[in-house]
């Protein structure tokens, strides 16, 4: 009985707080709209039922004025919020050019209206491109001292909302069921416009953002949960590269992560970490590394993969800053530079033994014979934790000595879990006979997977290719 009258009080205070709302709107709606009138809108950005994200491209042909409204959300406080204080809904503006956040809704530029976070600011901006965007990755709700939020994954709407409210945190209507159904109330109200005052709208021309720069040669944008990209390259002379990388990491791992390897050496030339990418906004793990790389005539590889979370098919927490352009971008500066590159098709590497789709407590073997010494390839995905590896790769020769072995500190993470490990290198051979071995433990194996699989589960194991 108890729990049925405290969702009473609750269902009683939330009518009280909309039938007032309404009686507040209908008086103030007059004032607000006359005021609005004389400033043409430039940019409206609404409707985030369906979507997280949108944004809106304008250019400003010389300074202008520009008066900033948005309607978001964000937890309430007891204290004055802070500039820190992080919205599930909000709006920011980039410089189109630089990459830069020029203005941000936050804590402290924001005042609470109700349920909303309301920003109603007027900015003075040079002449040049710019982006607007407006984001709602989740919502949330506070109770004197407790709070709730959840995650807002569109793909799954339909599911979710048929469920009922149950368990004792529905009493309070902070369950995931009641969380979902006060965001719909409140999503219809969220987004951003921008207006003009006392300017002319045909002045401001509209494009589609991100704006792309000129000269871009690889554009690897990560859509998806689980995904890898790719492209292969030549560069006939030495030329200098501009990279842009967006991705996530925590800890000393990146999650989502991109690299360029050297496509003959199987070696990486570039790669994202934790020590160079810099706080991207958003939620603490987005991720940007920005860089100019010089990089001598050969073949190449750019490559980047997402983990199974936080991507914009969903944004499991903020989305960074410049989410459009979340994944690698290669481009060439200078038209001389760019002249020099061309898109190519990967290096076609012929096996000459295998052992993949290795299941859990397996020991398996393959030979092969070189018939003189040569470069081989070798590509291995394994299980290694702590201080080794769980899941052993090695190949050995006629005399049954080890001629290489998979150690974890020479490898790289092979997406999902982070005891997915792979390598992924080129060494010499002399001419022989050789064996190819492989051994899993009694769990995390092809089939088997006890943690997230790795990027490439089909290779799991070891092969061996014939050299370039």
């Amino acid at each position: 009985m108890s729990s049925f009258l405290m969702s009473e009080a609750a269902a009683l205070v939330r009518t009280v707080q909309a039938i007032t709302a309404f009686i507040l709107a209908l008086l103030l709606g007059v004032v607000t709209l006359r005021a609005a009138e004389p400033e043409p809108r430039i940019v409206s950005l609404k409707g985030f039922e369906a979507v997280e994200v949108k944004s809106q491209g304008f250019t400003l042909p010389r300074p202008m004025k520009i008066h900033v409204y948005a309607k978001g959300g964000g937890l309430r406080r007891l204290v004055h919020a802070r500039p820190e204080e992080p919205l599930f809904a909000y709006g920011w503006i980039l410089n189109a050019t630089t990459r830069e956040v020029v203005w941000q809704m936050d804590g402290a530029n924001t005042k609470r209206d109700w349920d909303y976070r309301v920003a109603d600011q007027y900015l003075d901006l040079p002449a040049g491109s710019y982006e607007a965007y407006f984001a709602n990755h989740g919502f949330g709700q506070s109770f004197l001292m407790a709070q709730w939020t959840r995650n807002i994954d569109r793909r799954s709407l339909a599911s979710e909302q048929a469920e009922r409210p149950r368990g004792f945190l529905a009493a309070f209507g902070a369950d995931r069921t009641s969380l979902l159904r006060h965001w719909k109330e409140q999503v219809v109200n969220y987004g951003l416009e921008i207006y003009l005052p006392g300017g002319n709208p045909a002045e401001v021309a509209a494009f589609e953002a991100p704006l792309r720069w000129k000269n871009i040669l690889v554009s690897l944008a990560a859509t998806s949960n689980g995904g890898q990209w790719s492209q292969a390259f030549h560069i006939r002379k030495p030329v200098t590269l501009h990279i842009y990388a967006e991705g996530e990491g925590s800890g000393r791992r990146m999650h989502d992560d991109g690299w360029i390897l050297d496509a003959r050496t199987r070696a990486r030339v570039w790669e994202m970490s934790m020590d160079k990418a810099q706080f991207a906004g958003g939620a603490r793990k987005n991720r940007r590394q920005v860089e100019m790389v010089t990089l001598p005539p050969g073949d190449y590889e750019a490559a980047f993969v997402t983990d199974d979370s936080h991507s914009p098919a969903d944004w499991n927490a903020a989305p960074p800053c410049d989410p459009g352009m979340y994944g690698l971008t290669l481009s060439a500066p200078s038209d001389v530079d760019l002249a020099a590159i061309s898109l190519t098709k990967p290096l076609d590497w012929a096996a000459l033994a295998e052992l993949v789709r290795v299941g859990n407590d397996q020991d398996r073997s393959a030979a092969f014979t070189l018939r003189a010494a040569r470069d081989v390839r070798i590509y291995a995905i394994a299980e290694g934790s702590g201080d080794g590896m769980d899941d052993e790769a090695w190949i050995e020769d006629a005399a049954g000595k080890r001629v290489w072995t998979m150690e974890l500190d020479r490898t790289q993470p092979a997406g999902g879990a982070s005891k997915n490990r792979q390598a992924d290198e080129v060494v010499s051979l002399p001419k022989g006979t050789y064996t190819l071995r492989f051994r899993t433990d009694d769990s995390h194996a092809y089939g088997h997977w006890n943690s997230s699989p790795p990027w490439d589960p089909e290779h799991y194991g070891i092969t061996v290719y014939s050299g370039r």
